[in-house]
This record gives structure tokens, C-alpha cells and sequence, in this order.
């Protein structure tokens, strides 16, 4: 007897074991389900880095009696994902030189990558012919590990969530350079101006800027623009300038830039680019309701066609005061106090307004008593009518009824949102006249009246 009950015993030890382990692979299972849909839902919000060249392969020429480049080869990398790029990363892995088609690796001490308006710019210095292949990384700081978790930097909130492998290449790429140096008769190059889009679209309120990539020089200062009116060229570095028009108007406005740079080689030294811009009144996605009601949450949504949400925020006011931090634009809801008269709205585009909208508040509208239906019971000599009553949010009200004759209506309850009024037909009356008042949470009160014919 002895011996089976410790075996009854080590087998309940057995199966508490399995239960336990079961459970502990089920938790983890769903764990890490959880963990790969929050990486998932992260990866769409935070675009993945992506680089890749401007142009497939940059050719430069040099003199036939040169050995190597006076000037550093100059080249450029798009970066693609991140809305806000100026603090990507650059660092150059490796250079290699191209030898009847075998790759070997060159020092690396003559060759610099940084970060130019977003951009990722190499310089190499002292090439000689032949071709060159440049392999550039990018890193931007977003998303950070920190031992089984993961902190999310998002504007100006960082979040922590669960390690996930997936988010590991998120914040980080690399691409392919190409420059191929060949000696020609020819030493200078033709000037180019470019730009990336040459339609844009833009929304009235903001500054319009525009970058012009300027192309066959060292040193865009020594190039002089025309043809920018109503806008004005700024000077940002060695490979591209910028327009800022500061008031645009509304339409669509078409520029010709034209440049010189004064080297005296004719069409050598003149270029053109030409591109438009439709400028747009700011409107919402989703209008706003034109008036509020002290105590009924306001709903709104604060985004503007055509524009990123990360780059507005909503600013709410009353009486010429901040109700409310300013919040990224998205659907949000804002309850009026009792004293308000009204309220404002204010879009901000990278801080500066675009869109205001004024908000009157007033009561909320009173109960509204809606008489659904009524039926007659013979067996039970009574006859009932259905009521619905709601405040201005579909809350519950209070209800009062007064009827004649007096003293043969009732209803089922007195606070509510559904009611039923029960009519005793017992006195056999020909007819009966109902009264019911509601009042609501916020003071609001409905009279309504019906009478009824009852059938015989």
C-alpha cells in the first residue's frame, strides 16, 4: 500500500509538470505573436531607411596629361523612408577600383561621406582613370535595443516595446556608388541645374522652398540665377542651392530657373530647369463640427489635405488662452466647459498656422421624446405605449407623465432611456390624453403630448 501511494503521487507530480510547461508554451506562443504584431504596426509608422544613388554611374573627365583628379569626385545618395533626415548617419564601408573587371579594395583614409540637407555626400580625392565603386551606410536613431526591449524614438516621444528581430534593419541601409574617371580633351564640365519633382503640390500659408541641385562645379556661389521672381535663391552648399518663396498665392505658378557660371565657355556655363507648383487653400480631411455644447465631447480631427499629419499639430484656445498642448494632427475629442462661448482651433504646419476654424458653444439641445408604438390588451384590460427619450449624447433622462383622465396611466420607471406607459382600461374610457416631460443631465427639459382614441 505503501508503495502505490507514492507512485499515485509522483504521477500527480508528473502531470502537474506537463500542465505547467503546456501553459508556459502557450503564454510564450501568444507572447510572441503579440510581440511580432507591435513590430509590425512599428514598421509601418516608422519608414524603413532607404539609400540609393541619384545617378547610376557619375562620369568625370580629367586632362590627358593628368594622373590624378585636381578636384575630389563628388557624388550623391538619396535617402528615402524618414521624414526628417538631416540626422542620418553616413559612414563609407569600403572603396573599390575596377582592374579588367576585378574589384580591389583602395585606402580609405582619401575618401569622406557626410550628411549635406538630408543628403549623403562622398568626396574622394586624388582618383586616377578607371572606375570606382563606393559603398556607403546610412543610420538613423530610432529604434534602439536596450537588453529584451526596444525604445521607439517618434518625433519628440520615445515608446518601449518588445525586442522583434524584424525592427534590427529598420533604421539602417546601404547602397552602391559609381564613378568612372576617363581622360578627354575636354577639362570643364557643363554646368546642370535639376530638381527631384517637377510638379508640386502645396498648401497656402507656408513658405514654399524648393531645392536646385547645381551640377559641373565645386562651388555653387559663383553661379549667378535668374528668372526666381516672386522667389529668392538661397545659398545652402557646394551641390545645391534652394528657392524660398515666402508668400505663395493661390494657382498654379510655373518657375524657369536659368543659371550662368561665369567661366567664360559659353554654353558651357548656362543651364535651365523648369517646374511648377499648385498652391491650394488648406482644408480639413474631415470637416469639424461648425458648434460645440458645453458638457457634449466635441469631436474633430485635425489633419489638412495634402499634408503629413507628423507635420501639424492642433493647438485649442479659449478666451485667447491654451486649452490644450498642441498634439500631432488626428481624431480627438474636447469637452466645453459650462462658461464657454466658444472655442478655436488652430492647424500649425512645422509650427507655423495654416488653418483656424472658431467654435461657438452654447446649451446642449434638450431631450427629444420620440412615441415608438402602443398596443391594446384585451385579456388584461390594458393598453401600452412605448417612449424613447435620449439627452444630446444618448444618455439616460428623467421622466414625468401626467395623464387624464387622472390616475389610470403609469410608466415602468422614471429614469431611463426606453419607457413603457401602461393604460388600465378597466373604467372603459373612450380616450386618453398623455403628457410626458423629460429632463436631462444637463437642465434641459421636452414636453410632449399624444392623445389616443381607444377602441371599444
Amino acid at each position: 500500500m505503501k508503495i502505490t501511494g507514492i507512485s499515485f503521487y509522483f504521477v500527480l507530480y508528473i502531470v502537474a509538470i506537463v500542465t505547467v510547461f503546456v501553459v508556459t508554451m502557450e503564454r510564450d506562443h501568444l507572447l510572441k505573436e503579440r510581440d511580432e504584431d507591435i513590430a509590425h504596426l512599428v514598421a509601418l509608422y516608422v519608414k524603413p531607411l532607404r539609400l540609393s544613388p541619384y545617378v547610376d554611374t557619375v562620369k568625370v573627365f580629367m586632362e590627358p596629361n593628368q594622373s590624378t583628379l585636381h578636384e575630389p569626385i563628388t557624388l550623391r545618395t538619396r535617402v528615402e523612408g524618414p521624414l526628417e533626415k538631416g540626422d542620418v548617419t553616413f559612414s563609407l564601408l569600403n572603396v573599390w577600383k575596377s582592374h579588367g573587371g576585378n574589384m580591389i579594395e583602395q585606402a580609405g583614409d582619401r575618401g569622406a561621406v557626410s550628411n549635406v540637407g538630408g543628403d549623403g555626400i562622398v568626396t574622394y580625392s586624388q582618383a586616377g582613370e578607371g572606375t570606382y565603386v563606393f559603398e556607403v551606410a546610412g543610420y538613423k536613431p530610432r529604434i534602439v535595443r536596450e537588453g529584451n526591449t526596444m525604445r521607439v524614438s517618434i518625433r519628440d516621444t520615445t515608446y518601449s516595446i518588445p525586442y522583434s528581430k524584424s525592427l534590427e534593419r529598420v533604421d539602417r541601409d546601404t547602397t552602391l556608388l559609381i564613378a568612372h574617371v576617363e581622360k578627354s580633351g575636354i577639362n570643364p564640365l557643363q554646368l546642370t541645374l535639376s530638381v527631384q519633382e517637377l510638379e508640386d503640390n502645396w498648401v497656402l500659408g507656408p513658405p514654399y522652398r524648393k531645392k536646385i541641385f547645381v551640377g559641373g562645379l565645386g562651388d555653387t556661389r559663383s553661379v549667378r540665377f535668374s528668372g526666381q521672381e516672386p522667389g529668392q535663391i538661397e545659398q545652402d552648399g557646394d551641390s545645391y542651392v534652394t528657392l524660398v518663396w515666402e508668400r505663395p498665392t493661390l494657382g498654379t505658378r510655373k518657375f524657369s530657373i536659368s543659371g550662368n557660371a561665369s567661366r567664360g565657355l559659353g554654353e558651357k556655363d548656362r543651364s535651365q530647369v523648369e517646374f511648377s507648383v499648385n498652391v491650394v487653400p488648406p482644408s480639413f480631411v474631415t470637416a469639424p463640427p461648425e458648434k460645440g455644447f458645453w458638457g457634449v465631447p466635441y469631436v474633430f480631427d485635425g489633419r489638412i489635405s495634402g499634408l503629413n499629419p507628423l507635420d501639424l499639430v492642433v493647438a485649442v484656445s479659449h478666451g485667447g488662452r491654451a486649452v490644450r498642448t498642441p498634439v500631432v494632427a488626428r481624431r480627438d475629442t474636447l469637452v466645453p466647459q459650462k462658461d464657454w462661448k466658444s472655442f478655436e482651433l488652430s492647424i500649425l504646419f512645422n509650427g507655423f498656422p495654416i488653418k483656424e476654424q472658431l467654435v461657438p458653444v452654447s446649451s446642449p439641445p434638450p431631450p427629444q421624446i420620440r412615441w415608438l408604438r402602443q398596443d391594446i390588451d384585451r385579456t388584461n384590460n390594458v393598453f401600452t405605449v412605448s417612449v424613447a427619450a435620449t439627452d444630446a449624447i444618448n444618455g439616460a433622462v428623467k421622466m414625468s407623465l401626467d395623464a387624464q383622465p387622472a390616475g389610470i396611466a403609469r410608466l415602468d420607471k422614471v429614469r431611463g432611456s426606453t419607457f413603457t406607459i401602461s393604460v388600465n382600461l378597466q373604467t372603459k374610457p373612450s380616450a386618453v390624453f398623455l403628457k410626458l416631460t423629460a429632463v436631462d443631465q444637463y437642465g434641459g427639459q421636452t414636453v410632449s403630448t399624444k392623445q389616443y382614441n381607444i377602441p371599444q
